[in-house]
């Protein structure tokens, strides 16, 4: 149980025949920043409607504190929302547009000075005047963020909230929600389907396939130690080497955790799972690293069908002088390596477009 915080049993939902949630089980604690993470029709934005009350589960129960709020409308729960359409009204300014939810919450004397603080707190101070279509993008999500949180609520809903926005901007305003978020202390639970801004931002990660939670953990947890092919390859790049005999476990490794080194370089290498050969495809420039594209080679010289992903820092890259067709030494160490069971081999390879 979670006394404090959210707390999801049994949930359930279905429209028509597609099971669009599957006896959901989680919590979610009180003053942390918890995203659901999942591709597109993974269930996540039912689960989030459902916790605010815009959608009412088939079965099942939703709690905070311990209370049972599922049969209370969005309304009456004191959540805040903001949506991937930040909803704003055109016709209204910076200023309305925040004060707008806190009239008829709070004495009227109070607005004016609550409104204050809103703008202070996302720096709207300056374009507190302005219409929405008279300022940014980052800008109408910081007034969408003042509105919700204006009225101090218990929870705060995200439903990919930076999916509208541009790279730059998207990054940068990242790290202010976050930084919103644990001075306001303020339980968050954010709906994304981009695996960076769950890594980067969320305290706890549900990563969430076909209706049902696959995986709970803190970002370094489910980026180290995924419990199965689909986390793995879902979040972050990832290697998969081919099973040979049908009861084999399939293995898996992050690229930067491969060793590279130029051909011929066994000999010097520490002891780890594996050594081979194999032969530069690509190389891709990415600012402070490298990611390079190799064809494992046979011991009859033969170049595999099944590339291997290596990330190597620039300064490694340009010490080996990587090129197109080099042939390089491979190591896989031994304590870097996924392993995962042969059923679960069976249905990832069945659930792959």
């Amino acid at each position: 149980m979670n006394p404090e915080g959210l707390t999801i049993r049994d949930v359930r939902k279905t429209f028509g025949a597609f099971q669009a949630l599957s006896d959901i089980q989680i919590d979610i604690p009180k003053g942390k920043f918890t995203c659901l993470l999942g591709p597109s029709g993974c269930g996540k934005t039912t689960l989030l409607r459902i916790i605010s009350g815009l959608e009412r589960p088939d079965s099942g129960t939703v709690l905070l504190g311990g209370r049972d709020i599922t049969p209370l409308p969005a309304a009456k729960r004191n959540f805040g929302i903001v949506f991937q359409s930040y909803a704003l009204f055109p016709n209204m300014t910076v200023s309305a547009n925040i004060a707008y939810g806190l009239k008829g919450k709070i004495p009227r004397r109070d607005v004016e000075a609550k409104l204050d603080e809103m703008l202070r707190l996302m720096d709207l101070e300056a374009i507190r005047d302005r219409y929405p279509s008279q300022i940014s993008g980052g800008q109408q999500q910081r007034v969408a963020l003042a509105r919700a949180v204006a009225l101090s609520p218990e929870v705060l809903l995200l439903d990919e909230p930076l999916s509208a926005l541009d790279a730059k901007v998207r990054v940068k305003l990242r790290e202010e929600l976050c930084l919103l978020q644990q001075r306001l202390g303020i339980t968050t639970v954010m709906v994304t389907h981009d695996q960076e801004e769950a890594l980067t931002m969320a305290d706890r990660i549900i990563v969430m396939d076909h209706g049902q939670v696959v995986q709970i953990g803190t970002p370094q947890e489910v980026y180290d130690r995924p419990n199965t092919p689909f986390v793995a390859d879902f979040i972050g790049a990832i290697n998969f080497f081919p099973v040979q005999e049908k009861n084999n476990p399939l293995y898996a490794m992050r690229p930067e955790h491969i060793i590279i080194a130029p051909d011929g370089a066994e000999d010097a290498m520490d002891d780890g799972f594996r050594s081979f050969r194999a032969v530069v495809q690509h190389i891709e420039f990415r600012g402070a690293f490298y990611r390079i594209s190799l064809l494992p080679i046979d011991e009859n010289g033969s170049a595999a069908v099944t590339a291997v992903t290596v990330d190597v820092s620039a300064q490694v890259a340009q010490q080996y002088r990587l090129e197109r067709d080099t042939v390089m030494t491979l190591q896989l160490p031994a304590d870097r390596l996924l392993q995962y069971p042969p059923k679960a081999v069976g249905a990832y390879a069945e659930a792959r477009p």
